[in-house]
């Protein structure tokens, strides 16, 4: 299941109002945009629905009014499917999902609705909490078995903010193995490896190695151990919490790097690579958002992390959707992969290859080089000038 087309309406007729339009999406996206144009904003909004879709966040009464209208397999339209979820300070007002020509859930502001039962082959009525979204609530593998689909693709979403720290400043304790880990929660990657090493073993450690050297970083071994002879103890537990950090061995140097002591932008780096890597070996991606992509990494660097990402994406396995501003990554992406966003009061605007073809097919034969796409008269004036293009 693919996400190919999302709709979004912040405030919708007060002086607030936000609005995302004509964001079509590829199997490799790159968002560019100016500063304050909107490219954080459009991944949270993403990353919102689909939290609220894998019952990961509950609605909050924040006064806020959105809504959301995602389009899944639009390359197929008899497996096309649309979801739409509208709330209001907390509360839904209308949800529906279609998939082909058949509704499957119809939900009104009430609570109350209509959703198809497979085994009964007739639609239910139904009521649920009007603070709950009903694609969640309603789960049922037997009866409503096209609603999995929407749930996993929300549960195996992954969001990452490469300007943070990524898990630099989190330590872990060395028997939290055993518990679940949260792998939307970016900053246990200590976490992370310890399972990762732990169900798959010398294969995971050895793709991270292979990444980590593809992107400019020759490790020879990477662990987690505790980095000083530091006990913590947990209250009503007789056994002693070790704490842990990762280490890694430099190929060139003699002694391990601690974690503490890894440079910021190695370390983005290798938080990326660990958690990425684990949700592939695990099977469990769908899609996969970065924001600031290539933060604090040399121009060198930033390009081989750009290239060894859109090489597990065009792999088929994973969805992946970028944003930046930097012009060395830029450069460094074909455009086919760009949606630019064309910024207006209130609107931002997705332009790319799926919407407007030939502004993008026209800069080819200018000869500059694709930051000057972004930069220059051409693609300010050609995006004003285009005419829409029916989804």
């Amino acid at each position: 299941m693919k996400l190919d087309f999302v709709e979004y309406c912040e405030d919708k007729d007060k002086p607030s109002e936000w609005r995302l339009d004509g964001c079509q999406l590829g199997n490799v996206n790159l968002i560019v945009g100016k500063n304050a144009s909107g490219k954080s904003r459009i991944l949270r909004a993403i990353n919102l629905v689909s939290n609220l879709l894998s019952g990961d966040r509950g609605l909050i009464p924040d006064g806020r009014l959105r809504k959301w209208k995602l389009t899944f397999d639009s390359h197929n339209n008899h497996s096309k499917k649309i979801y739409i979820l509208k709330i209001e300070n907390g509360q839904v007002v209308k949800e529906s999902f279609i998939s082909g020509d058949k509704t499957y859930l119809d939900r009104k502001e009430s609570g109350i609705g209509k959703v198809w039962a497979e085994k009964l082959k007739e639609d239910i009525d139904f009521q649920t909490p009007i603070d709950g979204v009903a694609i969640f609530k309603r789960r049922d593998s037997i009866q409503h078995p096209v609603f999995e689909e929407i749930y996993n693709w929300a549960s195996s979403f992954r969001y990452y903010e490469f300007g943070t720290d990524l898990g630099k400043s989190r330590l872990a304790f060395a028997n939290s193995i055993r518990k679940k880990i949260d792998l939307k929660d970016t900053e246990k990657v200590v976490d992370i490896f310890n399972s990762g090493q732990e169900e798959f073993g010398h294969n995971f450690i050895e793709a991270i190695k292979s990444d980590m050297l593809t992107v400019g970083y020759n490790i020879s071994g990477i662990e987690a151990k505790t980095p000083a002879s530091v006990l913590f103890s947990d209250q009503g537990d007789e056994m002693p919490l070790k704490l842990q950090c990762l280490y890694v061995q430099e190929s060139d140097l003699k002694v391990k790097t601690e974690q503490g002591l890894i440079s910021q932008g190695m370390f983005r780096a290798l938080s990326l690579i660990i958690q990425v890597n684990y949700s592939l070996l695990a099977g469990k991606p769908s899609c996969i958002l970065i924001d600031d992509i290539g933060e604090g990494l040399d121009f060198e660097r930033a390009s081989a992390m750009i290239k060894l990402l859109i090489s597990k994406a065009e792999s088929g396995l994973v969805q992946l959707i970028m944003t930046t501003n930097d012009r060395f990554i830029m450069n460094g992406v074909p455009l086919k992969y760009w949606s630019v966003i064309e910024r207006k009061p209130g609107l931002a605007k997705l332009h790319n290859i799926h919407n407007s073809k030939q502004i993008f097919d026209d800069f080819k034969f200018t000869g500059l080089n694709n930051f000057d796409f972004f930069a220059t008269q051409f693609y300010i004036e050609g995006f004003g000038n285009e005419e829409n293009i029916e989804q």
